[in-house]
């Protein structure tokens, strides 16, 4: 589904990196994070006190559509986090798969349906790396709304994990088909749209 004339988020987001992978298995690390908060702020200007921070507390991780959003509080001292993630408990900074973010939130895409996922989340500056946090996890939800995007949009805008097209009703969607005279011969099913629309949600 070649969705167009949409707006680009780009520049309200922030880009993690990935950095390592586990062979975990079950979805991709890349993704974004959530736009900068005045916590997130206070995180990006601290200064280095050549002390390794400490762990990060409350950290919280929701699960929704083919996505899992996870959140904790601002570490003071802390330039960076890393998210380390993974299918199995019992996880560590070794075995998960690593993913740095500026922000005190990070949103993993392109997860399978109705699993789970594991956590841990680290606070870095220039000194070192936190002990990690204690270990949380969630399931995503049985909705699957990565395979019909596959199957119709990730040709032209990328695959889930990395998509620029995020945040897009179910309304919208349909609007761009109908703008679209090429792709008129095109099938998809509300059922499908609902989907994909869930999936390239913030909130669900």
């Amino acid at each position: 589904m070649h969705i167009r004339n949409l707006p680009c988020l780009a520049a309200s987001l922030i880009t993690v990196t990935l950095i390592g992978l586990s062979g975990c298995g079950g979805g991709s690390s890349s993704g974004t994070a959530t736009t900068t908060t005045a916590a997130d702020a206070a995180v990006s200007s601290a200064q280095t006190t050549g002390t390794v921070p400490t762990s990060p507390t409350d950290v919280v991780a929701v699960g929704g559509t083919n996505k899992a959003t996870i959140s904790w509080s601002a570490v003071n001292g802390a330039a960076s986090y890393t998210i380390y993630w993974s299918t199995a408990a019992g996880g560590t900074t070794t075995t998960g798969t690593g993913v740095v973010s500026a922000t005190t939130s990070y949103i993993q895409r392109g997860l399978l349906p109705a699993t789970r996922y594991y956590y841990l989340v680290t606070a870095r500056n220039n000194s070192g790396e936190s002990a990690a946090s204690g270990e949380i996890a969630t399931t995503t939800a049985l909705l699957d709304g990565a395979t019909p995007y596959a199957t119709y949009c990730a040709t032209c805008h990328g695959r889930l994990e990395i998509s620029l097209v995020t945040n897009r009703g179910i309304a919208e969607i349909k609007a761009a088909l109908q703008n679209i005279s090429s792709m008129s011969g095109l099938v998809v099913t509300d059922a499908q749209i609902s989907a994909i629309s869930a999936a390239l949600m913030f909130n669900n």
